[in-house]
């Protein structure tokens, strides 16, 4: 046994390389890479990846802004002498900034009309009622209205307050998002004033 050691630590690389698989010196001997497969098993556990993945949702989560707080809001709107919110005020002061259309897509007309309509009330001319294009046009597309509300050909419709109080015409956003009454009438009907 002596002797092999003695052998294997001599300068006689042949006998170095029938234990070690060395090749001697200046030949070089390549070899294929030795492909191994795994020491052990990866165990997938579904629980632990279910929770991986609610992890990543509550990190998803706590990025997003929170919910809006409407009372809040609400308080910062200004109001009217009716105290209902003025929403040409909010809007004039940039506090809202609304968009076109709910659908983003929905592409912007671009020049719109700024005219005033004189709407007849039957009966009561003294609560003439004037449409303003340029209040609505400020946050609207002429699509929210034209021409599933309204026709643009004038007197095509016969708006009264019935058909409004039933959510037609204005009534499709009045009383809902804009203007409620019985405070928001003059914002719509304009008395005349008397002269003295």
């Amino acid at each position: 046994m002596s002797a092999c050691l003695l052998a294997a630590c001599s300068s006689q690389p042949s006998v170095m390389a029938m234990f070690f698989d060395i090749p001697p010196p200046g030949q070089d001997k390549s070899h294929d890479p030795v492909i191994r497969g795994p020491r052990r098993t990866v165990f997938v556990d579904p629980a632990i990846e279910e929770a991986k993945a609610y992890l990543a949702r509550l990190q998803e989560r706590a990025k997003a802004p929170p919910p809006a707080n409407w009372t809040e809001i609400y308080k910062k709107l200004p109001k009217d002498d009716d105290a209902n919110i003025d929403w040409m005020a909010a809007l004039k002061d940039k506090i809202i900034t609304p968009r076109g259309a709910i659908d983003p897509k929905t592409p912007d007309e671009g020049k719109t009309t700024d005219d005033d309509i004189k709407l007849s009330t039957s009966g009561k001319p003294a609560r003439m009622v004037i449409f303003s294009h340029a209040v609505h046009t400020q946050w609207l597309t002429c699509t929210n209205c034209h021409p599933a509300i309204f026709k643009k050909d004038a007197g095509s419709a016969k708006i009264t307050m019935d058909a409004i109080d039933n959510g037609k015409y204005c009534g499709v956003c009045h009383d809902k998002v804009a203007i409620a009454q019985p405070s928001g009438c003059k914002g719509c009907h304009r008395v005349k004033k008397k002269k003295s």
